[in-house]
């Protein structure tokens, strides 16, 4: 008797830490953002090209992602300010040889800028959150067909 007694205080103890575990658990990815696009330039795929997303009172990017070479991007965040209008910037740095040259592992924007590699090869308008004209609705969870033409004039 003492056995069954023991087994379902136990029982007990790990169904309410399951159900907690479960409650808390749903909070951290509250604000848990997906973005997936497309960004052109003339018509044609970006590749190397910087977006940024700025959510409605950020001053600091929430997301940022490089495209690849159709010009796709995909990127996932975490963001206090959840769902909204979210403001978007982009940039491509130009390389040697016509190649964008991007932030990587052990080289960011910042350091780009001091070596004086950094210069926006898009129209400066696209990289200010208040000329840049671009934007996007984002929802939680998967926000799909966040597609940018950019005019290189």
């Amino acid at each position: 008797m003492t056995q069954r007694i023991r087994t379902g205080v136990v029982a007990g103890i790990l169904a309410t830490a399951l159900i907690a575990a479960a409650g808390c658990g749903g909070n951290r990815s509250s604000n848990k953002l997906v973005v997936k696009g497309k960004v052109t330039i003339d018509d044609k795929p970006a590749e190397g090209v910087t977006i940024s997303f700025y959510g409605p009172n950020d001053k600091a990017a929430s997301g940022v992602v490089s495209t690849q070479a159709d010009g796709s991007y995909e990127v996932m965040f975490q963001s206090a300010a959840g769902e909204g209008n979210y403001k978007v910037t982009a940039n491509r740095i130009p390389g040697a040889g016509g190649g964008a040259v991007q932030p990587s592992e052990g080289i960011d924007e910042y350091q780009l800028k001091l070596a004086g590699a950094s210069k926006n090869a898009l129209p400066s308008r696209y990289n200010d959150v208040s000329t840049s004209g671009l934007s996007a609705a984002l929802q939680k969870g998967v926000n799909e067909g966040k597609n940018f033409a950019l005019k290189s004039k």
